[in-house]
């Protein structure tokens, strides 16, 4: 169903119906705010923001780890009518410059202490203004590039159909691309979230994934503040307190990547107590394998619910229902609140069981990316986003996902572009040829690699690229490993094949070759 109101008509609303209900707690600050003092303090700073002429249709970019701050930014930039483009700050210098001019954004909101990457990056362009905020607002600073002109629509409403967000997604060309999310797209796919997993005000969501990827914001931000229902959110995820968190809160469910779920099999078992109010787990941004989810499941006794989405979506595409629905181990599940087809090359429907790539439609899909009408032609075609992801529905309707289309790399459900990684690494001058692929890792799903081979006469250590790229590219797109090699394998038209790329690492790693 498609939502008539704006994120901050909702916010308004559950400030009038639910007032002193517990929204936002932090377990390390021992903070909660309630729906209405949420509200209250997210509009001081939509006021702010409004005196500076932030309007509809403004970009607001922030710069915020996971906390109160991040969630009243959110809140305020939504409020005015602005769009709101949350960054990754861990993020290099060179990386938020580009994202900054690639969205338009006229205002920063961000902690007054920066680190030094957000400090290089604003250096002699953006102008510090006084915040003057005061309670769980304190410490958060804003930056103007210059004076908003408010002559072009001026005191104009947002509607439901307008711009809510920005997000950064890797391309397989290297430039991230921006996807244009609406409020009406957001508060759709909240929906579709709380009916996929039966969420009533009496659950308590735990937020253990960024708000500055669209799992984070929609599943366990905006689904709460739909649903009516409070949400923990810890500054950052810490798998010793995971289970401490679960018991003082009284959380009845969470959203995880499979790494988290793995990196909690990897530590003792909780107290049964502990466990006592969780409903399920629900995992998504990568496959989960179907060991872990078995695994899970046996040790903690709790089902964990596969899930399926992407960016362009608003978040999830399809679930696994919950018990005593039938669920299936290696499926992403159903569709909820979306259409989905699996197509040929030739653009036509194939048969259950048939491998093809996945394409989609709904009132939770975006309208087209942000001024990149190339990315639109290739990816929305007669009402179908084709999401270039590979795979196949079984006689029940299930998606079982195969691979994907696109090149990029899914670390730990962080999207990678390849080329990216490349573009970097071929800035050494050392460096006559580079490769870089995805290659299979028991934790994070997939690991960046990087294959090299040098100009005659150079020399080159594995420690120096990854010194290099780590001085451009954020962490986790860093090679873990560089390999050596005297020439690539190439098609017909020179082209590297990256899949071939994979069986040269089988090889060296079999031969136990190692830079």
């Amino acid at each position: 169903m498609k939502h008539a109101e704006t994120i901050g008509t909702l916010l308004r609303r559950q400030h009038h119906a639910l007032g002193a209900r517990p929204f936002l707690s932090v377990p390390d600050a021992k903070v909660t705010l309630s729906f209405s003092e949420t509200y209250r303090e997210s509009t001081a700073l939509a006021v702010r923001l409004t005196e500076l002429g932030a309007g509809a249709g403004d970009r607001v970019a922030l710069l915020f780890p996971n906390g109160v701050p991040a969630a009243l930014g959110l809140m305020a930039v939504f409020s005015v009518g602005a769009v709101a483009v949350p960054l990754n700050p861990r993020l290099t210098p060179e990386e938020i410059r580009q994202a900054l001019e690639l969205s338009g954004a006229r205002l920063i909101l961000c902690p007054s202490d920066l680190g030094p990457a957000i400090t290089a990056a604003l250096r002699g362009v953006w102008s510090r203004l006084d915040g003057g905020f005061t309670s769980h607002l304190n410490g958060t600073a804003i930056y103007c590039r210059e004076p908003i002109d408010r002559r072009d629509g001026e005191g104009r409403e947002a509607t439901a159909d307008d711009p809510a967000l920005i997000l950064f997604t890797s391309g397989t060309t290297g430039t991230p691309k921006g996807v244009v999310l609406s409020h009406a797209n957001l508060l759709a796919n909240a929906g579709f979230v709380r009916k996929a997993h039966r969420l009533t005000p009496d659950d308590v969501a735990l937020c253990i994934l960024p708000l500055f990827h669209i799992n984070g914001l929609v599943v366990t931000l905006l689904t709460p503040l739909l649903t009516g229902m409070p949400v923990l959110l810890p500054t950052r995820f810490e798998v010793g307190r995971f289970w401490e968190w679960i018991r003082e809160h009284r959380v009845t469910w969470f959203s995880a990547v499979p790494t988290i779920l793995s990196l909690l099999l990897s530590h003792p078992d909780p107290p049964r107590e502990d466990l006592a109010t969780l409903r399920f787990a629900r995992s998504a941004s990568a496959p989960l394998p179907v060991p872990v989810l078995k695994q899970f499941e046996r040790r903690f006794e709790i089902p964990v619910i596969e899930t399926y989405g992407i960016s362009e979506a608003a978040c999830q595409v399809t679930a696994n229902p919950h018990p005593p629905g039938s669920r299936k181990p290696g499926s992403a599940g159903i569709p909820v609140g979306n259409r989905l087809q699996v197509l040929n090359g030739a653009g036509h429907p194939v048969a259950a069981g048939t491998v093809g790539e996945v394409v989609i439609a709904g009132v939770n899909v975006f309208a087209g990316y942000l001024d990149n009408p190339a990315a639109d032609r290739e990816a929305l075609k007669n009402g179908w986003f084709h999401t270039g992801d590979l795979g196949y529905l079984d006689a029940d309707g299930f998606l079982f996902l195969t691979g994907r289309k696109k090149e990029l790399i899914n670390r730990a459900g962080e999207k990678i572009s390849p080329r990216e990684v490349e573009e970097v690494v071929h800035r050494l001058p050392e460096v006559e040829t580079v490769g870089v692929v995805g290659v299979p890792h028991q934790l994070y799903g997939e690991e960046v690699t990087a294959f090299i081979t040098l100009r005659q006469g150079s020399r080159l250590t594995t420690q120096q690229v990854r010194d290099f790229c780590r001085e451009h590219l954020a962490g986790y797109k860093v090679p873990r490993e560089v390999f050596f090699i005297p020439e690539f394998p190439c098609g017909p038209s020179g082209k590297v094949q990256r899949r071939r790329l994979l069986e040269v690492y089988t090889q060296l790693k079999e031969q136990k070759v190692h830079p």
